[in-house]
Formats: structure tokens, C-alpha cells, sequence
């Protein structure tokens, strides 16, 4: 038997070793490439509220906008018209705000025969300008009064629902409709620049082109709109700008004393 030497039972064969490295594939050349992120396009911004008046014959922009309740200026800016004293027949008029189309009397104005009956005046104390009051109540909330963002443009008089609610002054009525934040709301025009607004009725006895005569039951007192109690929001508007209505009113203290 022949010994072989320690180391060499030790020894065990390596493999060899290229020491040239193995190149990298390169990557496949039929992946499609990833889509591009999706991004949400930007949301549009909320079209104005409003309606489109279109003009009829003897319709002028002032008009149209004490009948909407709004004023000159405003519908002139809304509608980049650069003469408010030329407009043409058929021509449409954006409306901010308005939720319904409004009976616009042209120049002059028909009259209907029989208008709205009244309460005989004898028994309804008038104020200095002509006016009387809508109900017979306590102010709750004054004219020009803040409210969150907004100043108060009317005055709040506490009611009763279905009080009868009264023509302040004799006039023609532009509007018996909804709108918003009114409710329910009946616009008396009476011919001299003036107009009234009814606001937060329960029902509206009227429509637009009626006659009525100063204190013809109109509507009936409600909370529509955003009233939370029985009331009548009452305005007086001037060229289409709000004024303290109480100025127009007969004083009630003075009227107890009599």
C-alpha cells in the first residue's frame, strides 16, 4: 500500500475562471413605455346665476332693471353696454341673480281697467311720502343692519302667518315669483322711480301687470325663503337702490296718540 503525502489528499481541483465579464443584455426593445401620469383637469368655475331678458318694443334698460330690482349700472357692467340709452329690439340682456323672466311694461305702460281692490283708506294712516304700512307689527330688524357679509337692505316686520300683506304705495306690480333668499316676493313699481318689494310670503295674491291701489292685500305673510320666523321684509327702492323705508312710513307712536 502506497501513503501519499497529507497535502496532496488536501488538494482539490478549482475551476477556471474567465476573467473576462459577462456583458449585460440589453434591455428588451418591445416594452411599450408607461403612460404619463393623469392629471384631473381643472375644475370651471361656477357659471353666474341669472336669466336673459330679451327687449321688447318700448323696453328701455332702466326699466328692465327697476323691474328686476337691480339697477343701471349693474346690467350695463353684467353686459358691457357702453350707452344704457340705446338698446335694440330683440336684444338679450343677462339678468345676475334673476331666477325668473319679470313682466317689463314698455313706455307708456297700459293701464288695466279694474284694478286691485283696498282696505278704504279712511282706515289706514299715511305716512308723509304716501305710504302706508305693509302689516301692522313691530320692526325686527332694521334698515341697513349687518348680517354676516351682507348689510340689511329692507326692514323685517313681525307677523302672523297669513296676515294680510298690504300695498305701501298704488303702483303696478313687476314681479309676484320666487327668488332667492325671498321666498316668496311681490315688487310694486309706482311709476316715479319708486318701488317697493314684499319679501318671505306664504302666497302671493297678485301677478305681474296687475293694477293695485294703495293698501290692496298683495300676499300673505310667510317665512320663504331664508326667513326663520313670520315676517315681511319690506324695501323701498330709489333708481334701484335700497333707502330706510321707515323715513316713508307714518310714525306709529304718533298714530297711537291720536
Amino acid at each position: 500500500m502506497i501513503l501519499l503525502p497529507s497535502c496532496l489528499l488536501a488538494y482539490r481541483p478549482q475551476p477556471s475562471i474567465d476573467p473576462t465579464p459577462t456583458p449585460t443584455p440589453p434591455p428588451p426593445t418591445d416594452l411599450v413605455e408607461p403612460p404619463p401620469p393623469i392629471r384631473p383637469e381643472p375644475e370651471e368655475p361656477d357659471e353666474p346665476t341669472g336669466i336673459f331678458h330679451v327687449v321688447q318694443a318700448g323696453q328701455t334698460l332702466w326699466r328692465i332693471a327697476r323691474a328686476y330690482g337691480t339697477t343701471v349700472e349693474q346690467l350695463a357692467d353684467a353686459n358691457a353696454i357702453p350707452d344704457p340709452e340705446r338698446l335694440e329690439v330683440g336684444q338679450a340682456i343677462f339678468i345676475p341673480g334673476a331666477i325668473g323672466a319679470v313682466d317689463v311694461p314698455p313706455y307708456p305702460a297700459p293701464i288695466p281697467e279694474t284694478p286691485v281692490a283696498a282696505i278704504p283708506e279712511a282706515t289706514l294712516p299715511v305716512g308723509p311720502n304716501g305710504y302706508v304700512w305693509p302689516i301692522a307689527g313691530e320692526v325686527i330688524a332694521p334698515y341697513g343692519q349687518r348680517r354676516r357679509r351682507n348689510v340689511h337692505r329692507g326692514i323685517d316686520i313681525r307677523g302672523g302667518r297669513g296676515d294680510r300683506v298690504l300695498a305701501a304705495r298704488a303702483g303696478r306690480v313687476v314681479f309676484a315669483g320666487q327668488q332667492r333668499g325671498y321666498g316668496r316676493v311681490v315688487v310694486v313699481d309706482h311709476g316715479d322711480g319708486e318701488q317697493t318689494v314684499y319679501a318671505h310670503n306664504s302666497k302671493n295674491l297678485v301677478a305681474a301687470g296687475d293694477v293695485v291701489e294703495r293698501g290692496a292685500e298683495i300676499a300673505l305673510v310667510g317665512r320663504s325663503g331664508n326667513a326663520t320666523t313670520e315676517h315681511v321684509h319690506f324695501e323701498v327702492r330709489r333708481g334701484g337702490v335700497t333707502v330706510d323705508p321707515l323715513p316713508f312710513l307714518p310714525d306709529p307712536a304718533l298714530e297711537a296718540k291720536k
